[in-house]
């Protein structure tokens, strides 16, 4: 008889806790939303490793044990593998595209927009019980099938994990869409954009898709948190060594001011098709949240490819190039 589990957790124990360590008590920063005040606090109580990422009966005590045992056990183990830089094969990528698609939608904010969607028709709130999908599953070959970078910070930089852990640019059907998922502070994983159009000879398949590290520049990954920040729903944890008064502010202006869009709703394969959705789904979070957003929103680094820094452009730059770039034009030393 399985134990009765109260503490859902939407983002799951054994990867946020790259966010603390022994050194930090085990403990991470956080920031949250307050209900009552209507704004960001910077939280003086830190949280324990167990204590953020997690809604009490957020789901069945049947699809709490189903994670565990269908999902996060083998998730945790490539989880570790790619942080470790080792190739994953192609069942262990749709694996992996089973987890990230999985997270996607397992969150308290996608919950209350599917909710909302159910309760315009009719009530029915058993999707829950589908969520978890399965390894095979054609969704998960969009992720699978891309090339993968592991963003890597700079000395310094580093990454921030959210209450929406996944960020998307698009719906997962469309090329162009790219998926980042930090894994811990120092590690971004990206799905890159499909290369939309590849020339084979007769005969020849297509190459299995590539899995590599990318370094950053100085200052790129504080452009990803930006938007990192501004797809919160409602809390951040940060690990406690990289808190800092610029993380204070930019936290308190910016966090949750415009959630990640709930693409998982629905899908759309080209840019037409996908803005006419996003007009929908945005007024969908407009009445849910009691929120005017504007009816549409841009999700920079769309496409990104993994090849641009190879050809001198840093698409999470302010320059839109990267420094190896400038130098050779006389710009910076």
């Amino acid at each position: 008889m399985s134990k009765n589990t109260q503490k859902n957790h939407f983002s799951p124990v054994f990867s946020n806790k790259y966010w603390t360590n022994e050194e930090a008590g085990w403990k991470y920063k956080y920031y949250y939303f307050c209900e009552n005040r209507q704004c960001v606090i910077d939280s003086n109580k830190d949280k324990g490793k167990t204590a953020w990422g997690y809604e009490l009966n957020l789901y069945s005590q049947e699809l709490e044990d189903r994670f565990d045992r269908e999902l996060e056990n083998e998730s945790a183990i490539l989880y570790e593998k790619l942080i470790a830089g080792k190739a994953l094969t192609a069942d262990e990528r749709m694996k992996w595209g089973q987890f990230i698609v999985t997270q996607a939608i397992r969150t308290p904010s996608f919950f209350k927009y599917r909710d909302y969607v159910e309760s315009l028709n009719g009530g029915n709130y058993s999707y829950k019980n589908s969520i978890l999908g399965c390894a095979g599953c054609e969704e998960n070959k969009y992720i699978a099938a891309r090339n993968w970078v592991i963003l890597m910070a700079d000395e310094n930089d580093f990454f921030v994990r959210t209450d929406n852990p996944v960020y998307m640019t698009g719906f997962l059907n469309n090329p162009s869409t790219t998926i980042f998922y930090p894994l811990t502070p120092e590690l971004c994983f990206v799905a890159c954009s499909a290369v939309e159009t590849i020339l084979l000879l007769k005969g020849m398949e297509l190459p299995f898709p590539k899995q590599e590290f990318l370094q950053l520049e100085k200052g790129d990954a504080w452009s990803i948190n930006f938007e990192l920040l501004k797809s919160a729903s409602s809390s951040i944890i940060v690990s406690k060594k990289n808190n800092s008064p610029a993380v204070s502010h930019m936290a308190l202006q910016i966090l949750g001011l415009f959630p990640q869009i709930p693409f998982m709703l629905s899908s759309a394969n080209n840019h037409y098709a996908e803005a006419l959705e996003i007009e929908s789904i945005t007024n969908i979070m407009s009445m849910a949240d009691g929120v005017d957003y504007p009816p549409y929103r841009k999700y920079p680094f769309n496409p990104f490819y993994g090849i641009e820094f190879s050809e001198g452009i840093n698409p999470f730059s302010v320059f839109g190039v990267t420094n190896e770039r400038l130098r050779k034009e006389g710009l910076i030393e």
